[in-house]
């Protein structure tokens, strides 16, 4: 063979590897930039977005949910879906959505345009709608025409925000699926139509289902684009119909389903996300196999054959369980009475240790108003699934508090939610994963908002660690910037101090108590010299006689250890101006050691304290002699 022969058949195996790959089944659905986990999607009732229901827990635990404007939407209600779905930002923070608009041949024009086209233009307004869902589709003209009246509505929305879904329903549908997705890319995901395509054929759900789900099925592995199953009709969840219906949508190779009522969420993400077991099993063989392409026969072990086929499965296997883990958007967790009362206890011990921290007076209004946020701030820190995969909290942002709203407290929480709302990778091959932590009360009202940034671990087979912030977030919160050392120096030398004075951290017992009250499992909590938790830190800056708290930058820049001296000293930021006839002022808090090196600050605004005497002052190297450590990412 010559030289340029021999070259084309050692790429040979390449190329055909990487051909195979593209036809493996997509475990996440994409939007025009980014994946998504997306296991299960739930029809809303066209009320639901007007408000937060009895089911909104269960809801915030779909993957995606679905705002309908076509066979779910009741004659006289397209208004409502409208309205709903202007609200979706508040009634479901963060969620992703899909909207199934009209089908093209019940389109009715007026004078401004036409049915679909204001389905369209409602739905792209709002920043959580990534996908649009296309029914009665019978040809790719059909897709094309969608696509011009997304076009028309605003050309870079396909292809720098969402992307479509279609619904396979229909005989032409069917036929014509393998040209549909070959000439729409725009397309990520399939949903199968059981219910018009069976009304077409007059068949039995029984018997047809399985042919329509493998043909649409093997068109989305052709195209890597994801198939969504039909949803079971009954709700199903005493008699098990419904876990039989994604049991089998599972094992005829489905990973996402439709889901109709709220009550089968968790029955469809259980189904559709790996087995723990299996995980396990998987994690045992696929070293040896990723190293040395080790397979065949184990000798003498009596078990079956294990060759490549398997082990790329097991492979896709750990990457699906991975990816879920990684980037499931929401978490929601229930708050105990147990911790309701113990919590405050314990994040009041560094003021009792230290004589008050500035207040005098244990229980007055001021210190309680403190107390309320550092709870809230507490609560938050609960929802992380994967607490043991953290490395450090970087801090917290924007805290928001509606205390005021019918005496509301603390104690009034029932519910944390907890939504990813964007992960970056770091050089060092950790990832920053932030977050928009909500604490609710019984009726899912909002007591408390802010921003979490924490760095986890990433995880070994997560491949989309690097997606930086969600397309539809604000641009406050994609342009955020970490307040270095050098920000909070810069802050300090144009402010004027009004109180500085030693502490000493809490004793490792109150660690302890903490940690294993609110189920704080990460390494860094219970080494030798374990680090103070972030909110009990926090518990150590000064400002219980600060009235209208509003916390706007909370930044760890080092770890606090367990009874140790440290300084806080709080500033008034002169560069900062006061709010127009409110009264309030910006105010800086900074945490140091012994040796002036800061581990935390406190950017806040509130009312000035009623005295404003030094207090003490600490003496501060010169700059040119200064070494100040920050957090190494």
């Amino acid at each position: 063979l010559d030289t340029k022969s021999n070259n084309s058949l050692q790429s040979f195996p390449s190329s055909l590897s990487k051909m195979a790959a593209r036809q493996m089944l997509q475990s996440l659905m994409s939007s025009a930039r980014m994946k998504h986990v997306a296991r299960s999607h739930l029809f809303l009732h066209p009320k639901a977005g007007l408000g937060r229901n009895k089911y909104w827990k269960e809801t915030m635990q779909s993957d995606v949910l679905i705002f309908d404007f076509q066979d779910g939407c009741p004659p006289g209600m397209r208004s409502t879906v409208a309205e709903g779905l202007g609200l979706a930002h508040i009634t479901y923070p963060n969620m992703k959505l899909s909207v199934r608009v009209t089908e093209l041949e019940r389109d009715e024009t007026h004078e401004s345009g036409s049915t679909i086209l204001d389905e369209l233009s409602v739905s792209m307004k709002q920043k959580q709608v990534y996908w649009i869902i296309l029914p009665m589709c019978d040809s790719g003209d059909d897709v094309k025409e969608y696509i011009n009246m997304i076009n028309h509505i605003d050309p870079s929305w396909l292809t720098q925000h969402g992307g479509l879904q279609i619904i396979c329903e229909t005989p032409l549908g069917l036929k014509n699926l393998q040209d549909i997705l070959g000439s729409h890319k725009e397309v990520k995901g399939v949903i199968v139509g059981g219910g018009d395509y069976l009304r077409f054929a007059q068949g039995e759900n029984n018997v047809l289902l399985p042919q329509l789900r493998w043909d649409i099925l093997n068109a989305c592995l052709c195209h890597g684009v994801v198939p969504i199953d039909s949803p079971p009709l009954a709700v199903g969840v005493e008699c098990g119909l419904a876990e039989s219906q994604f049991q089998s949508a599972h094992d005829s190779g489905f990973r996402s389903g439709l889901v109709l009522h709220p009550s089968q969420t968790n029955i469809a993400n259980n189904i559709f996300s790996p087995c723990p077991d299996k995980v396990e099993e998987c994690m045992e063989s696929i070293h040896p196999w990723l190293e040395k392409r080790q397979t065949a026969y184990k000798l003498n072990s009596g078990e079956d054959f294990v060759g490549p086929p398997h082990m790329k499965q097991k492979h896709w296997y750990l990457k699906q369980h991975d990816n879920i883990r990684a980037k499931t958007t929401t978490h929601i967790e229930n708050v105990s009475d147990l911790t309701l009362s113990r919590v405050p206890v314990l994040l009041s011990m560094a003021k009792k240790m230290n004589d008050g921290l500035g207040g005098h007076n244990h229980k007055d209004a001021n210190a309680s108003e403190f107390l309320n946020t550092l709870a809230m701030i507490s609560l938050s820190t609960t929802c992380h699934p994967r607490h043991n995969d953290l490395i450090a909290n970087l801090g917290f942002s924007n805290v928001k508090l509606s205390l005021n709203v019918d005496g509301k407290s603390y104690r009034d929480a029932k519910y944390v939610s907890s939504q990813t709302i964007g992960r970056r990778q770091t050089s060092s091959g950790n990832v920053i994963v932030t977050a928009k932590v909500q604490v609710l009360d019984e009726a899912h009202k909002t007591l408390c908002e802010l921003e979490r940034r924490l760095i986890e671990r990433q995880l070994e087979f997560d491949d989309n660690a690097d997606e930086g912030m969600y397309c539809h977030v604000s641009e406050d919160l994609k342009n955020y910037q970490r307040m270095s050392v050098e920000r909070v120096e810069s802050l300090i030398d144009q402010s004027t101090l009004i109180e500085s004075k030693s502490i000493t951290s809490i004793p490792k017992d109150t660690h302890s108590q903490y940690c294993s009250l609110l189920h704080l499992d990460a390494p860094l909590h219970h080494i030798e010299e374990p680090t103070v938790p972030s909110t009990l830190h926090l518990s150590h800056h000064a400002l219980d006689d600060f009235e209208d708290l509003s916390f706007k930058n909370i930044t760890y820049h080092a770890p606090m250890k367990s009874s140790v001296e440290y300084v806080v000293s709080t500033y008034v930021v002169s560069n900062e101006k006061e709010e127009e006839g409110d009264g309030l002022n910006s105010h800086l808090s900074v945490l140091r050691d012994g040796g002036d090196k800061i581990l935390s600050s406190v950017l806040f605004q509130a009312k000035a304290k009623a005295s404003s005497v030094v207090t003490s002052h600490i003496s501060r190297r010169a700059k040119n002699s200064m070494r100040y450590e920050s957090l190494v990412l």
